[in-house]
């Protein structure tokens, strides 16, 4: 029977929505006793896609009260029926199920290029979290002046024409969006005799965009006071859920909140809970017909390593199972889903990192070498730039989801030094061995190192074209340093432990500066060998011949042995022998590359005597 691709929820992040469409649903609510019946607040750290929204959605849903029959509980009947919670917990459903008022919201919407558009943007969301709780308009048991509040924020946070750049306005914006959680808590409470569960999605998302379009001390403040407001010494509170990715620090967001406890993607509990173990990725696989397809999806998008505990993330992995089925289930390739999903400034800004040692350190991450860190704890969101240090990079990228913390099993396959790494400290610094945890990510990477170091790139092209007419003048000089400034930045998919990685560099470089009298010759037949590049100027009859090698160490002597042998190559086995007979200038190139580095050595050309 075929199956349909339709069934996957792609874009779904509403429970009951998903539910109630008959779409797959990957059971988590096995870890519901353990999220209600545990800290009053808690902060759930994953990278984005990996399902955090429609997690707390799944949450909400099952605590959420019935506001006109506080008693009937057939909604959470309907909808958790077939799963664990329902199934296996029934004295914990009968205890919380459907007897709390939820007040649920996501941040993730919350931008703008500057600070007076963002808060508009958080009054609009405010706005339409009021309206699912527009019945408290009319109750009979709040006092009238709350109710008038009420409608007079709501007043404010629908009209698109209040004006925040009076400051009146603003300060009554700020007001209302620091207090929102809150004032609805307390009108709750007044109104039902209990305390509310405040659910808090993507909170850092807002902080994210405030650091890139420079407002984050405005924003600070008023996040800092939405979360404090709703989460610190209120006793109309049952129980709080934050989500986000990156773990600021406790003292900047929040402060003096009781009971708080954070959960991150290396603490045990609730490892399993946010993304696709490799065993639901399985059962999925074999449901849906695609059981000769996992394999794929494995290479491609698991990895991810969660407390030792191998996660995948689902919008990849349903994406590429409903794709597969609307395609050719047997042939259909993995695609890179996360790309078009996240914003990817921080790999470009990495990449343009001026230190030739972590320029390194990136490249041997895309070779699959895992490189070690030290963790950082950030009292704000990182304002990152190109100068910043690898190991804000690193952390930064492992609460995102570039990278992932190396198993301690394969830890253990590390020399001896790098698995040192794995769990130790220095200067009071937790350190980690990181990895990029899969294809998929490694693809994020290599795609903007195609974009930044090719012909799009106006700076990169022009630093091409000066080291194209550097080697046929014969400028030995300037074409060494050109090669090294370009190569400290340069990153690939290819293996620098061999040659080819510096032949794909330059070959690469060189290859955007062809023009119709100029071409680009790589590993062509000459003489008796194979030169590996020749750079020729068929109009000025000039040809340039360079042979690449690599070298044992970077050491000044023997680099310059290497270049050497580079030229006796070309001599030996007559790499010119083509260019004798009609290019009037012959320039001979011996390159030595020992990782970030680079030395030349020229023969005397015919020009030279």
């Amino acid at each position: 029977m075929a199956v349909s691709a339709s069934v996957f929820p792609i874009g779904y992040t509403n429970f009951e929505e998903l539910i109630s469409a008959q779409k797959v649903y990957v059971d988590k609510t096995a870890h519901l006793p353990g999220l209600v019946d545990g800290d009053k607040v808690t902060l759930l750290l994953r990278p984005h896609r990996f399902g955090k929204t429609l997690s707390m959605s799944m949450l909400a849903t099952f605590l959420e009260m019935n506001y006109q029959n506080p008693e009937d509980r057939s909604r959470q009947e309907r909808l958790f029926k077939g799963l664990h919670v329902f199934q296996k917990e029934q004295t914990f459903c009968q205890k919380f199920m459907g007897r709390y008022p939820v007040i649920s919201i996501s941040l993730k919407s919350a931008q703008g290029s500057d600070f007076r558009s963002a808060l508009k943007s958080m009054l609009l969301m405010i706005g339409q979290l009021y309206s699912k709780y527009d019945f408290i308009r009319e109750s009979k048991k709040l006092d009238p002046l709350k109710i008038e509040t009420l409608k007079r924020r709501i007043a404010i946070c629908e009209n698109e024409s209040f004006d925040l750049t009076k400051e009146n306005n603003l300060s009554t914006a700020k007001t209302i969006v620091e207090d929102s959680l809150k004032f609805l808590n307390d009108l709750l409470f007044k109104e039902f005799g209990l305390p509310s569960v405040i659910i808090i999605d993507e909170y850092d998302v807002p902080l994210q965009k405030a650091t890139v379009n420079g407002y984050y001390p405005e924003m600070l403040e008023v996040v800092k006071a939405l979360l404090g407001n709703a989460l610190k010494d209120n006793t109309n509170l049952f129980r709080g859920y934050v989500t986000g990715c990156l773990r600021i620090s406790h003292q900047s967001i929040f402060t003096d909140v009781n009971n708080f406890k954070s959960f991150g993607s290396q603490d045990t509990k609730f490892s399993d809970f946010i993304g696709l173990t490799v065993q639901e990725t399985q059962k999925l696989f074999i449901e849906y017909g695609l059981k000769n397809r996992l394999q794929d999806a494995i290479d491609w998008y698991d990895g991810y390593n969660f407390s030792g505990t191998d996660m995948l993330c689902p919008w990849s992995v349903l994406n590429f199972m409903e794709d597969a089925l609307d395609n050719d289930p047997a042939t259909f390739r993995p695609q890179n889903y996360w790309a078009s999903s996240s914003g990817n400034d921080i790999l470009e800004i990495c990449m343009r990192h001026p230190d030739e040692t972590d320029s390194m350190r990136l490249q041997n991450l895309m070779e699959g070498k895992p490189q070690e860190i030290a963790l950082m704890e950030f009292t704000s969101y990182p304002d990152i730039s190109s100068d910043s240090n690898f190991d804000v990079f690193g952390t930064l990228m492992l609460h995102t989801g570039y990278f992932t913390k190396v198993r301690d099993s394969d830890c253990k396959a590390q020399d001896s030094e790098k698995s040192k790494g794995c769990n130790s400290t220095s200067s009071g610094s937790a350190r980690m061995l990181i990895k990029i945890p899969n294809q998929e990510v490694r693809h994020c990477f290599a795609d903007k190192a195609n974009k930044l170091f090719g012909r799009n790139n106006s700076q990169w092209l022009h630093q091409a074209l000066d080291m194209r007419e550097a080697f046929l003048a014969g400028d030995v000089q300037k074409a060494e340093e050109l090669v090294n400034s370009m190569l400290k930045y340069f990153i690939s998919l290819k293996d620098s432990a061999y040659e080819s990685f510096y032949h794909g560099f330059l070959g690469g470089v060189l290859g955007m500066t062809v023009t119709d009298d100029i071409k680009i010759l790589s590993n062509r037949e000459s003489g008796d060998g194979y030169a590996d590049l020749v750079v020729k100027n068929n109009r000025a009859l000039t040809a340039a011949i360079l042979e690449l090698k690599k070298s044992d160490d970077d050491e000044p002597l023997t680099m310059e042995r290497v270049c050497k042998e580079a030229l006796k190559q070309i001599d030996d086995t007559n790499y010119d022998h083509d260019f004798k007979a009609t290019y009037r200038i012959i320039h001979k190139y011996g390159l030595a590359f020992r990782s970030k580095k680079c030395r030349i050595a020229k023969e005397r050309s015919s020009t030279d005597l």
